[in-house]
Formats: C-alpha cells, sequence, structure tokens
C-alpha cells in the first residue's frame, strides 16, 4: 500500500515540474518569436507615416503610438533593422521620432513615405551639375562618360565608387575636391534627387512634397544629370 502511495506521489511531483517547466519556457520562446538582425545608421531623412503601429524595440512586442494619430506629424528616421518573423516573413523597420522627440519608435518601412523640400533638392541638383559643368574639360568629359554608362539596375552606390574610381587618376587639385562634394552629395541625397529626377524635375518644382516609392538606382539620376550638363 506505501509502495502505490509514494509511486502516486512521484507521478503527482512529476507533473507539477512539468507544467512549471511549461509556464518558464512558454513566454520565452514567444520573446524570440521575431529575429533582429543587420542594424544600420540612416542618412537622417523626413518622412510621414500613413498607418500601423511604432513599437518600443524591433522585437515588436510592446507598442508606443498609433501612427492614424499622426497624419501631420514629420518624422524622423536615423537607422534600420532587418527582422525576421517566426513565421519566415522578413520586413525593415526603421526607427523614426518627431521633432521633439517625444514620438518616437520603430515601424515598418512600407508605412513610411518620404518628404521632400524641392527648392531645397533642386538647388542641391543645381550645384552639382555646377560642379561638374566647372570641372577641365577632360575630367568633365570622364565624368560625363561614367554617367552615360550607367546602366538601369545599377545601385547609387556604383554611381559613388566609380567617381572615387576616376579621383585616383586625377592630378588637379581643384578638380580633385570638386569630385569630392560630387561624391558626397551623390551619398548623401543621391536616392531623393533619382526620385526626384523619376517623377519628373519640372513637375516637382516647388514646396514641399510626399513621395511614396523610392529606389536606390543611378539610372534616373544619371541620365537627369546627363540632361543638365553642358
Amino acid at each position: 500500500m506505501k509502495r502505490v502511495i509514494i509511486k502516486a506521489m512521484i507521478t503527482s511531483l512529476t507533473v507539477i515540474c512539468s507544467a512549471a517547466t511549461l509556464l518558464v519556457v512558454t513566454p520565452t520562446s514567444f520573446a524570440n518569436s521575431t529575429y533582429v538582425s543587420g542594424t544600420h545608421q540612416l542618412t537622417t531623412a523626413s518622412y510621414r507615416a500613413v498607418s500601423g503601429y511604432l513599437y518600443r524595440s524591433p522585437k515588436l512586442i510592446t507598442k508606443l503610438h498609433n501612427a492614424d494619430n499622426y497624419p501631420l506629424t514629420t518624422f524622423y528616421a536615423s537607422k534600420s533593422v532587418n527582422i525576421t518573423r517566426s513565421n519566415g516573413n522578413r520586413a525593415v523597420y526603421y526607427y523614426v521620432k518627431n521633432g521633439n522627440g517625444k514620438i518616437h519608435g520603430w515601424i515598418w518601412r512600407g508605412y513610411l513615405v518620404r518628404v521632400i523640400n524641392i527648392t531645397q533638392q533642386r538647388q542641391q541638383i543645381n550645384h552639382l551639375v555646377s560642379l561638374i559643368d566647372s570641372m577641365t574639360t577632360s575630367n568633365h568629359n570622364r565624368v560625363v562618360s561614367l554617367l552615360k554608362k550607367i546602366k538601369t539596375h545599377d545601385p547609387i552606390s556604383t554611381l559613388s565608387k566609380e567617381i572615387q574610381t576616376i579621383s585616383q587618376s586625377i592630378n588637379n587639385s581643384l578638380d580633385l575636391t570638386k569630385l569630392s562634394q560630387i561624391t558626397s552629395i551623390i551619398k548623401s541625397d543621391g536616392q531623393t534627387m533619382s526620385t526626384i529626377f523619376q517623377n519628373g524635375l519640372d513637375k516637382l518644382y516647388t514646396g514641399i512634397v510626399v513621395i511614396h516609392h523610392f529606389n536606390n538606382r543611378a539610372f534616373a539620376l544619371a541620365q537627369g544629370l546627363l540632361n543638365l550638363i553642358h
């Protein structure tokens, strides 16, 4: 009889321990359901949020704000991460905050649209064209030849790298300075300028506009500059 009682007690303890183990493991599995990788610093740019939530961390557990409550708020993105959900779906999330930093969090990139000051960007484009036009004839022609070689799917990083390659074989100090400025402008604003050219430079003449679709291709930028360079 004692053996039966002891066996029953051992069985009950085993069940209780198993249940306790499940209670400990389950929250951990939920916490790790989102895998975060590939953190990158972004060149600060302004956006509007059209939907979605802003989360406390890229783990996407705690919601801080509903973007629907801030349709006219300008957010500034400073970094991005790649995340993979437990179901295998992948996405890119940006860390954004408003001007005073009180509204902030991680939001899916697809819920953001870029806000562009067209007047400012046109000035940047004109400055870029002026730098190229003021170079010595031989180096000016080398830059023009490079722009003509840019293919449809070449990324903007390829354009900036090729300009840096040209710099390595130039001795003229003034041209070197100009190429350095050109590279810097393309790295910081190349994507925006390319999108402006793609949407039509004359159609977006002044004011502030919202651009919904951006890409990282250099072709529109190269073609746009070729149309302006003398």
